[in-house]
């Protein structure tokens, strides 16, 4: 395969006759730099190489400014803005419309409009649209209209400012460059200038190279294939035909370059994956593939990301055996855990005021991998001060806190600042933190990590210099948008042989470059090409009006730079994502529709879906035998006592029960920025236990009632206090759970009135301890004995009622049995069998009279339905809601097999059959 290049340098000749006086300019410095290892591979003599330029540069060489950086543009954008003396904004609220008005200057000037005109027609246009027969106005239509008669003026300052320091944005220098195009063909005239691989250009650059052209000493390539050309709506050759058709140049000169490579053989396969991260996997597959078969292949092979967010993903997923790789993009440093660790430190400084610090913010700081050298440096133990922090719960930490949670002097200093800190005293506490850092890991001769930071330290090196030069830079949200802005742009360098193995990079950096085996990623409608995007002040008539590109141009030139990398390949690769997605959808891109359409591609091509495996991936049975050690073991925590909910546990998987049970294996504690439903049951329970409490053994009464009602409120928050708030304010979604809570009270209360008004209810116990020897049980060493707390004992008109409170929901058929296996087989009848571990237990403590006994529970989720209770469905369906000797004796024997199941060496614990 020839490439373009090659290509290029057969066909001109003067590189070798008289290379000092040649000056290539292309796309892009990527493809300068593939075009002179071209010249070094055929050059057979010494002679000083031709000056290869990217178009950019040699437009800026010829303006004689300079590239202003894209912080620099918004300061000085901003400043003329001020200066106008428009209604001010703070720069904060400026940067977020600023940049888009940026990219119209660009526009204007890089298409060589006229400033003046087309200021004037727009500020006209919104004059007309806001019009009224009766010539009214609004104070709001006033402002915005100041607003577009004001842009010329700003554009002047805007421009004026930086042409005082020999600086400029693209479209400026651009647009300069066109005025002195004439001074530097006449300083310049012995060079003899070859462009290649041009499509889309802007009038800026049209007149610039035809200029050239006409002036004699001067040769253009295109990168074309006639396929495209030839067919007058193809979107890939629609820049290309404009220019044969306008050049007055390109009229007497036969354009160069054009080939005919499209309709040679190729392979294509069309794969659809479900998101991203399936792309990235079958494109690390296709790269193992290749490199499985032909590894010197991978040096014409080019992974192309349509979506550059996916090189991360792309990089976890290539073969380990590969040897190397050349990434076109750099690392991006916004995805360093570094840059997590000051976006962190940025939120906790522009969230905290009077409150405090947020504890979820310090806890994300605490795992930083950043810190742990610090920490170990300054002998911290973090997880310490974390399950302190978890444990007290407090949502906001001050200074206080800070200290007695055992933080170092050097943490403390970092965090603990003015509630509403100076953006120049947080920089300087950042850097002296970099550089502390820096000298930790040089010591471990961590040179990536060292690497990262020193390039955080020049970062913030420059937002501090920022400061100091801007006075408008007062508040913490314009500095962190400015932090992500330079962070946006900075990239670590990868390092390699970048003409060797296989070629990561984006669309753009593929210019002029060509490869065998191409994969592309991404290739979605809204990704490839981008689709109509609105990032503009100026509305689509007033751009077609005055020539600049509106959408239908820009999916041109994806789609150009989508063919072009077709060309010359033989083994094409498209993936798509399958997925649907709020901003870029599921749809397959209009180009590999167009390659199923096309006479020619569609009998190459395949098409595929694929999918990771679904369902859980085998994993070998967990399977735990009862050893000596481990009956040793159920022996003594059955000396101590099993509760009804470690064997409901059991029941319902054996596994847990032995992990939280046996092994005491708790669930890892987590800040509760809400309260979780486990406390919120909690803090009911409590709250009743203090209502109750001073009523035991007394028949309620209904100003007993009223009493409680007036308590509510305090002991409710009293229990809050002591469950979940410790200390810290009530907001939010506590308040509003706080107050759930109230009215579940609310509600009861009002329920307990009405019974005790028709009933007399007497208060036996609240939260009542009990514990009972369980019988009988072979193969256990010792005694078994079972305990549990009952949340409340009462007698009803003389019937005794065990009650277990609920603020889950729980359903009647819950506490419903039919046989009494199902209480130890069935895990959703753990209800029923609570509450009769419950009367199990009351039987030893008191006598249970026959058929005068209840056990049930209240759901606070079920109000309506009111109390609800254990019920043994007998003959006709009926339901036996008495508990009676009988039935407890029933239930022993449920217990004892269960309990001598659990103590069977020969019954291993195993997962449930159906989870």
């Amino acid at each position: 395969m020839i490439t373009f290049l090659e290509s290029v340098l057969e066909d001109f000749d003067g590189w070798r006759t008289t290379p000092g006086q040649c000056v290539f300019v292309l796309p892009s410095k990527r493809a300068g730099f593939f075009l002179k290892n071209l010249l070094a591979h055929k050059t057979e003599e010494t002679s000083f190489a031709p000056r290869i330029l990217s178009i950019e540069s040699f437009v800026e060489e010829i303006s004689e400014l300079r590239y202003a950086t894209s912080t620099r543009l918004m300061f000085d954008l901003y400043a003329a803005y001020i200066e106008e003396g428009l209604d001010k904004e703070s720069f904060y609220e400026f940067s977020r419309w600023g940049p888009m008005l940026l990219q119209d200057f660009n526009e204007i000037d890089r298409y060589l409009v006229d400033a003046v005109k087309f200021f004037d027609y727009l500020g006209s246009l919104q004059e007309i649209r806001h019009w009224t027969p009766e010539g009214t106005s609004t104070p709001l239509i006033d402002k915005q209209i100041k607003f577009w008669k004001s842009l010329l003026p700003i554009y002047t300052r805007f421009r004026d400012r930086l042409a005082e320091e020999g600086l400029g944005y693209q479209g400026q220098i651009y647009r300069e460059a066109t005025t002195k195009l004439r001074a530097y063909l006449e300083n310049n005239g012995s060079f003899h200038y070859v462009f290649a691989g041009f499509n889309a250009l802007n009038k800026s650059e049209e007149f610039i190279i035809h200029e050239i052209l006409k002036h004699g000493k001067a040769d253009i390539f295109w990168d074309a294939d006639s396929y495209f050309l030839e067919n007058p709506v193809h979107d890939a050759g629609y820049f290309l035909r404009t220019h044969f058709n306008s050049w007055e140049f390109l009229k007497t000169n036969p354009p160069k370059g054009v080939g005919r490579f499209f309709d040679a053989d190729k392979t294509i396969q069309i794969t659809g994956l479900p998101k991203n991260i399936a792309q990235a996997k079958y494109a690390g597959g296709l790269i193992g593939d290749i490199l499985e078969k032909e590894e010197k292949a991978l040096d014409k092979t080019a992974l192309i990301l349509g979506d550059e967010t996916l090189l991360n993903p792309i990089l976890h997923s290539l073969p380990e055996s590969l040897k190397g790789v050349n990434i076109t993009m750099g690392y991006p440093l916004k995805d360093s855990s570094l840059a997590h660790l000051f976006s962190v430190l940025f939120q906790i400084f522009r969230e905290k005021g009077q409150k405090g610090i947020s504890t979820k913010k310090i806890l994300i700081l605490f795992s930083n991998p950043f810190l742990q050298e610090w920490f170990l440096k300054l002998r911290f133990t973090h997880s310490v001060a974390t399950g302190r922090m978890v444990r007290e719960n407090k949502p906001y930490l001050n200074a206080e806190d800070l200290e007695k949670l055992g933080l170092p002097l050097a943490l403390r200093k970092l965090l603990s600042v003015h509630p509403y800190p100076d953006p120049g005293a947080i920089i300087s506490r950042f850097i002296a933190l970099l550089e502390t850092l820096e000298s930790l890991y040089l010591n471990s001769q961590d040179s990536v990590s060292v690497e990262f930071l020193r390039h955080f330290i020049l970062l913030f090196n420059q937002l501090s210099e920022l400061h100091q030069t801007y006075p408008f830079l007062t508040d913490i949200p314009s500095f962190f948008m400015l932090y992500e802005q330079l962070l946006e742009e900075d990239t670590l360098d990868f390092e390699g042989k970048p003409l060797e193995g296989l070629q990561i990079m984006g669309m753009l950096e593929s210019r002029c470059l060509d490869f065998e085996t191409v994969i592309i990623t991404s290739v979605n409608e809204g990704v490839l090409p981008a689709g109509k995007s609105n990032n503009s002040f100026i509305p689509f008539e007033v751009k077609r009006e005055f020539d600049l590109p509106t959408y239908k141009e820009k999916d041109a030139v994806y789609t150009y730079h989508f063919y072009r990398l077709l060309q010359r390949a033989k083994n094409i690769y498209i993936c798509y994502n399958t997925e649907p997605d709020v901003l870029n959808g599921g749809e397959p891109s209009r180009f590999i529709y167009q390659l199923r359409n096309d006479s020619i591609t569609s009998k190459s091509i395949q098409n595929n879906l694929a999918a990771p495996e679904s369902g859980i991936a085998p994993s070998p049975s967990e399977i735990i035998q009862k050893s000596p050690s481990l009956l040793a073991l159920f022996a003594l925590k059955a000396s101590k006592g099993f509760s009804p909910t470690s064997l409901s546990r059991y029941i319902k998987d054996p596994l847990e029960f032995y992990r939280k049970n046996v092994l005491s294996i708790r669930d890892t504690l987590e800040l509760e920025e809400t309260i979780a439903a486990n406390t919120f049951g909690n803090v009911i329970h409590e709250t009743l236990e203090i209502l109750y409490r001073p009523y035991l053994g007394e028949i309620l009464e209904p100003y007993h009632v009223a009493e409680m009602k007036k308590q509510a409120s305090e002991a409710l928050r009293e229990a809050f206090e002591k469950h979940y708030l410790k200390g810290s304010q009530l907001r939010g979604k506590n308040l509003i759970a706080l107050k759930v809570m109230a009215k579940y009270l609310e509600l009861f209360l009002q329920l307990e009135l009405k019974r005790i008004v028709s009933q007399e209810v007497c208060i036996l116990g609240v939260e009542k301890e009990l514990i009972r020897e369980l019988p009988d049980i072979p193969g256990c060493p010792g005694p078994v004995y079972i305990k549990g707390t009952v949340d409340r004992i009462e007698t009803v008109d003389g019937e005794l009622r065990i009650i277990d409170y609920k603020t889950g929901l729980v359903e009647p058929s819950n506490l419903r049995i039919a046989d009494w296996e199902s209480l130890s087989e069935d895990p959703g009848k753990s209800r029923a069998f609570q509450v009769l571990c419950y009367a199990w237990l009351l039987q030893e403590e008191m006598p249970i009279p026959a058929s005068q006994f209840r056990a049930g529970v209240f759901s606070f989720k079920r109000f309506g339905t009111g109390f609800q209770w254990f019920g043994f469905k007998t003959a006709h369906n009926k339901q036996d809601e008495m508990i009676t000797p009988e039935v407890l004796m029933q239930f022993e024997g449920v217990l004892q097999s269960l309990v001598a199941e659990l103590f069977n060496p020969e019954i291993p614990l195993m997962p449930p059959e159906n989870p």
